[in-house]
């Protein structure tokens, strides 16, 4: 009857999912666990003014060891560097291609921010997206029981409590316009940063941690007697 079928989904904004290592997790919570339950501390580093969580602390993430802080930076980056390179692959980095960027390099990155997110039971992240090109969380910490809720959440018919949810364009027949994503400690997720996203209320009891942060890309003019960098503007995402 038919042949030859080909199915094309290149509308939707890409998410790249991945692992970080345990030296990164132990890095991070490193920090955190230092910072966290010391009021002082806490508020020499509050970050919570540049975002819109409805959650217990978010924090910047000060990193004191050089190799620490070396290997955190080029983990980040690394994953931004693949991400560009999928675009790339699928033809989707239009401003890298139109400059002639070339192969990337953790060089092209900028971290603008990062920061962690420490969450506890009936808090929340409300819609909200981000700056920069390239935005990341990765999960460092769940609570005791947070599996056994999301197994009783997965039987309802629309599971929501303690994932976090991505949403692009306007509900239609035959696509969906939204996807979400259980936390599992070790997970990273890299998305434009422009892509909107929201973070929903888990119900058990400990603490949710997780980091996230923005980049910018960065490119060299292709001119031989021009070779300063510049940030891209962020109009290669949209």
């Amino acid at each position: 009857m038919i042949s030859d079928i080909k199915i094309y989904e290149r509308f939707s904004p890409t998410i790249m999912e991945s692992k970080v290592s345990k030296r990164f997790i132990d890095i991070v919570n490193t920090s955190g666990d230092v910072i966290l339950p010391d009021d002082g501390l806490s508020k020499k580093f509050d970050f919570s003014n540049n975002l819109v969580g409805k959650v217990s602390k978010e924090v910047k993430v000060p990193i004191f060891d050089d190799g620490d802080r070396e290997y955190y930076r080029n983990t980040l980056k690394t994953a931004c560097v693949e991400y560009l390179n999928i675009m790339i692959e699928k033809n989707r980095a239009y401003e890298w291609v139109k400059v002639g960027g070339g192969k990337p390099t953790i060089d092209n990155i900028n971290l603008s921010q990062s920061w962690i997110v420490s969450q506890y039971k009936h808090e929340y992240n409300p819609w909200h997206t981000h700056s920069g090109h390239f935005s990341g969380v990765i999960y460092l910490k769940i609570p005791d029981d947070m599996n056994k809720e999301y197994d009783e959440e997965f039987k309802d018919h629309y599971p929501a409590s303690g994932l976090i949810e991505f949403m692009y364009g306007e509900k239609a027949d035959f696509r969906s316009d939204n996807l979400k994503f259980k936390p599992e400690v070790g997970t990273m997720l890299v998305f434009p940063s422009w892509l909107k996203h929201s973070v929903y209320p888990f119900y058990v009891n400990g603490e949710r941690r997780s980091m996230s942060f923005n980049a910018c890309l960065l490119y060299t003019s292709p001119s031989p007697r021009d070779r300063t960098r510049s940030r891209m503007p962020s109009s290669a995402w949209k």
